[in-house]
């Protein structure tokens, strides 16, 4: 027996030697492909969409612009007093209310004598609503730039103190009132920033934002 391991023991050394390097090579080999690169592997490239979706779902809103409180159908017939216009005109922009002539600080609309619809020429929050002896009922709507506009003469009121309105909604209906009882049934419409009333003519279809004294 002895001689035997003698013997062979070159050969079991050997092929000890060679089990422990086979072994060695499985395991590296099993190592290395668990971190093999995918190359075989499809990429699927995912495009981030947010920002797109954003500027579909939140486009620049276009500046609103100041539009005629009522229909195309209805005329102005008294102006704005204005330096501008000729001395026949002024004359015609004039306000006679007890013996004295004042100067029209606005516009009025008539439509024959027949009353009519009367829309918010902008958007904007009622600062005021009131029913004055001289003037009628009278809404004053402001915008968040400090821009008003006032409603005198009205027979009947459609909005309430503190609402928020948008541009076209329903102010009232036209009216009469003492202070312009020539006039008749008509809408007597103010416009006003930093408490200077400004003609409206001159700003219609205007950036209501961009109203200046």
């Amino acid at each position: 027996m002895k001689l035997f391991m003698k013997r062979n023991r070159r050969v079991l050394v050997f092929t000890t030697v060679v089990m422990l390097f086979l072994v060695g090579v499985g395991v590296i080999q099993l190592v290395v492909n668990q971190y093999r690169p995918l190359k075989d592997t499809a990429v699927v490239k995912v495009e981030d969409n947010k920002d797109k979706d954003t500027d579909k779902e939140d486009p620049q809103a276009p500046a609103e612009k100041m539009v005629k409180p009522v229909g195309d159908d209805i005329k102005i017939v008294k102006k704005f007093y204005d330096s501008s216009l000729s001395d026949e005109e002024l004359e015609k922009a004039l306000v006679y209310f007890e013996g004295v002539y004042r100067p029209n600080l606005g516009i009025d609309f008539s439509k024959d004598n027949k009353a009519f619809e009367v829309t918010a020429a902008f958007s904007g929050t009622v600062t005021k609503k009131d029913n004055d002896a001289l003037l009628g009922w009278i809404v004053t709507v402001t915008n968040e730039t400090g821009v008003s506009a006032t409603y005198q003469s009205l027979s009947e009121v459609n909005v309430e103190k503190d609402a928020v309105i948008k541009q076209g909604d329903k102010i009232g209906t036209s009216g009469e009132n003492a202070y312009e009882s020539e006039l008749k049934n008509h809408l007597h419409f103010i416009l006003e920033k930093d408490n200077q009333a400004l003609n409206p003519e001159k700003y219609f279809n205007q950036e209501v934002s961009k109203i200046a004294v």
